[in-house]
């Protein structure tokens, strides 16, 4: 008997179509945007931070690595031979000394939420309500002004989070954490960065048009915070008179707070209490002013004037703008009403008045004509008088801040460090790093001009196109704008040979050859510089520049002699510019004259004619296809 084949299988159901979820309804969506309007804004934010994502990451690691390794390591061999070393701090140590290493870690890291704040809470709120006007979308969205604000900070205070526990990792490493509640600095270091961040959140907010205030903000507010708030050495060894500028700073108290974290600095209860409480009351305070101040300029009422509305002037239509044709008068016997032909007196012809000829250019022919037309001077007045419009305060106070390290630096780390092997001999502190503050001063002074400037220039507003559209070829433009940035370079170098002289640091006539020198140096940066930014396409990457120039500002023997390092990287530090300006204007400040003098000179001989050719190159690649 044979078995019967199994019955096929029954064929399965199609699975039922998903259905789409209900919409909500347009009150129901207002009040779910109502409600988290906060984190939508803040979601908003974090996009946009994707743009420039790889500074932010760059910059969060590397700029605590370098300044750890720089000064925490290189200094340290200065004040007690190793990073181990023990320094009198008094109150500020657990038992009368720390390693310097575990001493600035923690204050590094709360100065990184203080720099950070000092760009998250200004050009982005001017971007918000002026630039691009990018709050204006959301206000017109159920999402409520100060939700927009808030939106902002916490967007910012993620990225306080992300790169404080970058930071601390980094410390973990380097084994400058001692303390089982050493993750408590990362809380203290994002509220220092609110207590400065919100404060500054509402006078961005405040502002009505961009005139240079947040560069001012930063070399009269921020740099002093940074330097004079015992960041490298204890708030005692300063004079009393600066001492204040440490007590009322944000940077300060959250320093503090992260040494009793790290290390379990000895502190009373209430100087902590005091501590946090400071940081607190600036927070709160700066809180309730930016929402007062982005609702009153965000929060518009049906009926009232808003006064941000940007308006457009309707032009009449041109029937309407033609003039009348002016009345005609009748003159002595000329035809006119009740007159006779025969009375009409020809009129006598006027001559045309003459006109003036129009003055030709002159035009260069021969190799290199289109690059060259010998009219660098129009480059340089055109920029001089761009100059009278803009912000002179920011333009002279350029070279604060190389002032304000050789004054925090010179006096407190110079009761540490004592004196230090020159060129001719030893010298105190204070004049080993001046001259090397002065190439510092030259080469910022250069590439600030020779960068944002010359980008504005170049993407932006696209003169440089318009430029080269006349006689004027790269090479004029090129010269022109170097010589605007030497200029510039020649102020700073001059102003800072008088403060180094107002200090007793000057101690040759060989000193004067400081500012020829320093023009050198600002010129070589100066060229190659703008090289540099004519490869830039976004305004954003102008950020590596300075991921670029912190590391050759902190490793090129600005602070400590270049001895401290292993002999392989020495051979790398000798090859950054920086170096050779440091120690070229060593050498002349101390009336020394080398092989290496005329080796530094050469240097920078290669780096000018090298960037000119370089720049030339790159604009007419630009703009003269």
């Amino acid at each position: 008997m044979t078995e019967s084949p199994p019955a096929p299988p029954a064929p399965l159901a199609p699975p039922a179509p998903l259905a789409p979820p209900a919409p909500l309804g347009p009150a129901a969506s207002a009040a779910r945007v109502r409600r988290f309007g906060a984190w939508y804004y803040a979601e908003h934010y974090l996009k946009t931070m994707r743009s420039y994502g790889g500074v932010i990451l760059v910059s969060a690691i590397g700029e605590p690595l370098v300044y750890l390794l720089a000064m925490g390591m290189g200094l340290a061999s200065l004040i007690g031979g190793d990073v181990s070393a023990s320094i009198d701090v008094g109150s500020a140590g657990g038992d009368g000394g720390v390693g310097y290493l575990a001493f600035i870690a923690p204050a590094l890291l709360a100065a990184g939420t203080l720099m950070a704040a000092a760009t998250e809470f200004t050009y982005p709120v001017m971007d918000g309500f002026k630039w691009h006007r990018l709050y204006f979308g959301p206000q017109a969205s159920p999402i409520a002004p100060h939700q927009i604000a808030a939106g902002h900070v916490t967007a910012v205070l993620l990225r306080y989070l992300v790169q404080s526990t970058l930071f601390f990792l980094i410390m973990l490493a380097f084994g400058a954490v001692s303390s089982p509640w050493g993750w408590l600095q990362v809380l203290s270091a994002c509220l220092g960065g609110l207590a400065v961040g919100l404060p500054l959140m509402a006078y961005a907010a405040s502002l009505r048009r961009d005139a240079g205030q947040f560069s001012l903000v930063q070399r009269f507010v921020i740099m002093p915070l940074f330097l004079f708030s015992a960041t490298f050495y204890p708030l005692e060894v300063l004079p009393l008179g600066l001492r204040w500028i440490g007590w009322i700073s944000p940077q300060w108290h959250a320093a503090q707070l992260g040494r009793i974290a790290s290390y379990g600095m000895e502190n009373p209860g209430w100087l902590t209490a005091v501590h946090v409480g400071y940081l607190l009351v600036l927070a709160a305070l700066g809180w309730v002013l930016v929402r007062r101040i982005y609702t009153r300029r965000l929060g518009w009422l049906p009926g009232s004037a808003d006064r941000d509305a940007v308006v457009r002037r309707v032009r009449a239509p041109a029937t309407a703008r033609r003039r009348p044709a002016p009345a005609a008068t009748t003159a002595p016997g000329a035809v006119g009403a009740g007159s006779r032909p025969a009375d009409v007196v020809p009129s006598v012809p006027v001559p045309p008045e003459p006109v003036p000829p129009v003055p030709q250019p002159t035009v260069r022919t021969g190799p290199g004509a289109g690059m060259y037309a010998g009219r660098v001077r129009v480059v340089v007045e055109r920029g001089l008088r761009a100059l009278r419009t803009s912000n002179w305060a920011i333009f002279v106070s350029g070279f604060v801040e190389p002032v304000l390290y050789l004054l925090s630096l010179g006096i407190g780390l110079g009761a540490l460090v004592g004196d230090v092997e020159g060129p001719a001999g030893p010298v105190s502190y204070g004049e080993y790093i001046a001259p090397a503050l002065l190439a510092v001063s030259a080469m910022n002074g250069a590439i600030y001009d020779s960068t944002w400037n010359v980008f504005f220039k170049m993407k932006m507003s696209r003169l440089y196109e318009t430029m080269l559209n006349t006689s004027l070829g790269p090479v004029d433009i090129a010269l022109g704008e170097i010589t605007l940035a030497l200029m510039r370079g020649g102020l700073y170098s001059v102003a800072f040979l008088v403060v180094m002289s107002a200090l007793g640091l000057v101690t040759s006539w060989w000193a004067l050859l400081l500012v020829p020198a320093a023009l050198v140096i600002a010129f070589a940066f100066a060229a190659v510089g703008m090289a540099v930014t004519s490869y830039m396409t976004k305004f954003q990457q102008m950020d590596w520049i300075m991921v670029v120039l912190m590391p050759m500002f902190l490793f090129s023997a600005t602070f400590f002699p270049l001895s401290v390092y292993p002999e392989h990287i020495q051979w790398l530090i000798q090859a950054l510019p920086l170096w050779h300006g440091v120690e070229l204007l060593r050498q002349l400040g101390a009336g020394v004259f080398t092989v290496w003098t005329g080796v530094h000179v050469l240097y920078f001989a290669v780096m000018i004619c090298g960037g000119l050719v370089f720049t030339s190159h790159r604009l007419k690649a630009l703009f003269l296809r």
